[in-house]
């Protein structure tokens, strides 16, 4: 390993548990309040993205990743398919 690689993981190592959100974004929708006013139960929201589409996955607001929707048992769960490439 490069030493200045080897010496950056190094200092990130003591950022290990600090807690971050991630997200998954699915898009962003501009709506009118009167709209989002009306929005009920049951009520559909469309979106552009196509089904199947994957999604970007963010560490703050930072893209870290795109993913799939998966189901895990009874729970939705994301499959990191791409990470994003971070040049140094």
């Amino acid at each position: 390993m490069a030493p200045l690689r080897k010496s950056l993981l190094e200092s990130v190592d003591s950022f290990n548990d600090v807690p971050v959100t991630i997200e998954a974004r699915f898009e962003e929708r501009l709506m009118d309040v009167r709209d989002v006013l009306a929005i009920r139960p049951d009520a559909v929201v469309r979106l552009s993205q196509p089904a199947g589409e994957t999604l970007g996955v963010y560490v703050g607001n930072v893209l870290l990743a795109s993913a799939e929707v998966t189901v895990l048992g009874d729970r939705l769960a994301l499959r990191i398919t791409e990470f994003v490439r971070f040049d140094p």
